[in-house]
Formats: C-alpha cells, sequence, structure tokens
C-alpha cells in the first residue's frame, strides 16, 4: 500500500511538472503575438487611429461606465494590489517557497496581461497620427517672428480675458467643458460622447501634491483624476487636459493644445481666464529662452494681476514639494514618455506653444 501511495504521490508531482513546462511553452505564444501587434501598431499611425476612432469609443465608454459606479480610484487600487503582488512574487522566491523558474514565468505572465490591458485601453494613441495630420490643418513655421507676434496677441487676449474669483462650481466647470467638447467635437477630430467623464479624488493625494502633479488619467479604468489641492483658476484647465486624454489623446502637448481651445470656448469668463493663465507660463519660458532680449518688455506688458496668479500658483505648489520625490517623478514620467515614442519627454508639455502658433490660424476656431 506504502509503494502504491509514493508511486502515485511521484506520479502526480510529474504531471505537474509537465504541466508547467507545458504552461510555460505556450506562454511564448501569447507573448510574442502581443508584442509582434503592438510593434505593428507603433509603425502604423493609420492602423492606430482606426483603432482610436472606430474601437476605442467602445472600449472607454465600457470602462468609464463601470469605474463610474465606483467613487474611489480603481486606478489607484490597482496600483496597489499590482505592487503587493510583485512583492509577494519576490518574497516567495527569497523564502524558496517558489523556485526562480516560476518566479519569471509569473513575472512575465504579469507584464504580458499589464501591457496588453494598456495598448488596447488606451494605451495605442501613442501612436495614432498628429495634430495636424487628424484635423488637416497647416504648420505654422515656429520661428523668433512668429513667436514674438503670437505672443504679443496672447498676452493682449490674456490681459482682456482676468477675472478675479474665489469660487468655483467643479460640477459646473465638468458641465460646460462637457458641453465645449462637444460642440468642438467635429474641429478637434474626436468622437463625442466616447465615454463617461467622471472626476476622482486621488487615493495618494498628499504623495501626488509634493511630486507636483495636479491631475493625470488611469488608462486601466478610463479614470480622470484631477488633485483637489490645485487652485481654483487653475482647475479647469487641469480638468480639461485630462478630459482630452480620455478622448485618446496621449500627447502632452496635444492635451494642453485642446485644453486651452475647449476652456477658451466656455460661455464662463473664469473658465476662459484659467485657459489663458494656464498657457501663458510655457510662453513666457520659450521666449525666455528663445528671445531673451524680449523677455522683460513682454513680462511688463501682462497685467500686476496676472504676474501675481501666476506667481501664487509657483508659490503654492512650491511650498508642498518634496524635491527627491518631485525629482524622481520627472525622471520616471520622462522614461515612460521617451518609451512610448513621445522623444521629448516631459518637454513634450511646453510643445503646445508651436501648436498654438498653428492654431490660432485655425479655419473653424475662433478665439
Amino acid at each position: 500500500m506504502l509503494v502504491v501511495k509514493i508511486m502515485f504521490k511521484n506520479f502526480i508531482i510529474n504531471m505537474v511538472k509537465k504541466a508547467g513546462k507545458k504552461n510555460r511553452k505556450l506562454l511564448l505564444i501569447p507573448t510574442l503575438v502581443v508584442f509582434l501587434v503592438i510593434i505593428v501598431f507603433s509603425r502604423t499611425p493609420s492602423l492606430s487611429e482606426w483603432y482610436i476612432q472606430s474601437i476605442y469609443p467602445f472600449v472607454s465608454t465600457a470602462l468609464s461606465t463601470v469605474s463610474g459606479l465606483i467613487p474611489f480610484s480603481l486606478y489607484d487600487l490597482f496600483i496597489i494590489t499590482a505592487v503587493l503582488y510583485l512583492l509577494k512574487l519576490i518574497l516567495f522566491v527569497i523564502i524558496r517557497r517558489t523556485s526562480f523558474k516560476r518566479f519569471l514565468y509569473s513575472i512575465i505572465r504579469f507584464t504580458v496581461v499589464l501591457v496588453l490591458w494598456f495598448y488596447f485601453s488606451w494605451g495605442i494613441s501613442y501612436f495614432r497620427e498628429d495634430f495636424y495630420s487628424r484635423t488637416n490643418n497647416q504648420k505654422t513655421s515656429y520661428n523668433s517672428e512668429n513667436l514674438i507676434n503670437f505672443s504679443n496677441r496672447f498676452i493682449a487676449e490674456a490681459n482682456n480675458s482676468y477675472v478675479d474669483f474665489d469660487v468655483m462650481e467643479k460640477e459646473g466647470v465638468r458641465q460646460d467643458l462637457e458641453r465645449s467638447y462637444n460642440s468642438l467635437s467635429e474641429t478637434l477630430s474626436i468622437n463625442y460622447p466616447n465615454g463617461k467623464r467622471i472626476p476622482k479624488k486621488m487615493i495618494f493625494e498628499s504623495l501626488y501634491t509634493k511630486m507636483g502633479i495636479s491631475g493625470y488619467f488611469g488608462p486601466f479604468f478610463n479614470e480622470i483624476h484631477v488633485n483637489s489641492y490645485s487652485l481654483n483658476f487653475t482647475y479647469p484647465f487641469t480638468l480639461a487636459h485630462e478630459m482630452s486624454h480620455q478622448f485618446g489623446i496621449a500627447s502632452e502637448s496635444e492635451a494642453n493644445l485642446y485644453a486651452f481651445l475647449v476652456c477658451n470656448n466656455s460661455y464662463d469668463e473664469r473658465i476662459r481666464y484659467s485657459a489663458y493663465i494656464s498657457i501663458l507660463g510655457y510662453i513666457l519660458n520659450d521666449v525666455h529662452t528663445h528671445l531673451p532680449d524680449e523677455y522683460e518688455s513682454l513680462v511688463t506688458s501682462i497685467r500686476p494681476e496676472i504676474i501675481a496668479d501666476l506667481q501664487r500658483n509657483r508659490e503654492h505648489w512650491l511650498s508642498a514639494r518634496n524635491v527627491t520625490l518631485s525629482v524622481a517623478q520627472d525622471k520616471a514620467y520622462n522614461a515612460y514618455l521617451k518609451s512610448n515614442r513621445v522623444s521629448s519627454g516631459t518637454e513634450n508639455y511646453s510643445e503646445v506653444v508651436g501648436l498654438l502658433i498653428s492654431t490660432y490660424v485655425f479655419p473653424d476656431y475662433k478665439p
């Protein structure tokens, strides 16, 4: 009887080992297929554009509808779960409850699922056609003459847009931005409604504040997050920026452009002011870099109240900033953007100035 038990035990062990080897071999096939498909999409902008225009609206609607039923951030919860899962895998290897081969198998399987989910839930947006191709808008040359002419015009409009306010009804802002996105959907070449956009509170808001993060888009569950630490006059622009990501706009410069156009299309003067003051810093940085001799005269042409708001916003975020966390986050996000074919990394945010120089002659847009 003992011999039978031993033989049966060995039989089971061998079967498990064979099944494990078979599963590991089978894993190679979907892994290769997933990465091959992603490579094809990354090198075929027209295919990616088709996916975002034809398939992604159904994906975003399904994900945002489900996540909209949950009052807290599923994205943040997912990140916690993923980290704990990875820590568990590492711990099991250390205490030798799992073999190293099985550890690698689990890591590869986890990575494949994560990559597949990320790209086909939203990440293919990084590979689509650029703003000029999507909208048939002609690119205007970015040179010293165009920059200074645009800057003077923009500052004059920003001065006229100034309004002093302390109260911002966030739900009212969201509804107004929805109306604006709807009215500009054809001009901006986006599908509307393309899902639901319900801003969620960050679970780790204090940590994100120390990193200087005012908002982010959670691709895995199609969620929008806006940091409540933001000052009222920056909130509409931040929300519009994150909403643009949900429409399949991955480029940060294009998201800034969409946020400006949508906010400036608002009936609410406070939202229009948010558009101008949020972009003004990028313009001043470009002028300071490329036209340093013109910088002082441009700054003096800005209303003192706007300068005061810019300074207040800067001091507001600096007072909460943790240098170590902020620098680490910048480096990590810079690497993330570059890995997704955004060659300029975090500098992509400021490239909105070139887009705006072209957009100011955009035929269907009237600032």
